[in-house]
């Protein structure tokens, strides 16, 4: 039973409460990411050296406001104030918030390798499916056919552009999850894990 706690799965499961409770709201900003890389992936056919950084621009700006929504909980404007609230922290809390993740993982590395072994097949498994999605269905002939998508284009803008809303967003609530957990285990793990509540 004590080996057992360790291959709780909590924090995985966690993110996945996260991700789904506030979908809407990751998969908005996500989208702006999604639809420019799949632009920058000549899903309309080749474009200019300007407007494929301009595009650049833009998927990295949408991914930095998703995590900020993300450590908001949902609200963009909490996130920036958690950050900034961070930055604000002092040379004390600093060593408080390095002396809670050493101690969480000198109790629990097992906990963390085992959630990143999960959590890494799980992004494959997200990763195996958009690539199915995109080659062998009936997708990509149907955008072609209509003239959505450009003739020449390949299945890659289709594949970018699930990536942005699948496994990119999970990766960054999972990463959340991690630094939260690290930090203050109360708020994501389960009573096998809590040392003190």
């Amino acid at each position: 039973m004590h080996f057992l706690r360790f291959l709780s799965s909590d924090l995985v499961v966690w993110a996945f409460r996260f991700w789904f409770r506030h979908f809407g709201v990751i998969s908005f900003w996500m989208l702006f990411a999604a639809l420019g890389r799949a632009v920058q992936m000549r899903f309309f056919g080749p474009i200019s050296s300007p407007l494929s950084i301009s595009l650049e621009v833009i998927v990295e700006v949408a991914r930095i406001v998703t995590l900020l929504a993300i450590i908001g909980c949902g609200s963009l404007s909490a996130g920036i104030r958690k950050v900034a609230g961070i930055y604000r922290s002092n040379r004390q809390q600093w060593s408080d918030f390095g002396r809670k993740m050493r101690l969480t993982l000198r109790q629990f590395w097992p906990v963390l390798l085992w959630n990143l072994l999960v959590f890494s097949l799980i992004a494959f498994g997200f990763n195996r499916v958009n690539g199915l999605l995109a080659d062998h269905s009936a997708v990509l002939p149907f955008l072609k056919k209509t003239g959505v998508m450009q003739a020449s284009a390949t299945s890659m803008p289709i594949v970018f552009f699930l990536k942005n809303l699948t496994v990119i967003p999970f990766t960054l609530v999972f990463d959340y999850t991690l630094v939260r957990w690290l930090v203050d285990k109360r708020g994501v793990t389960n009573a096998y894990l809590q040392t003190g509540a």
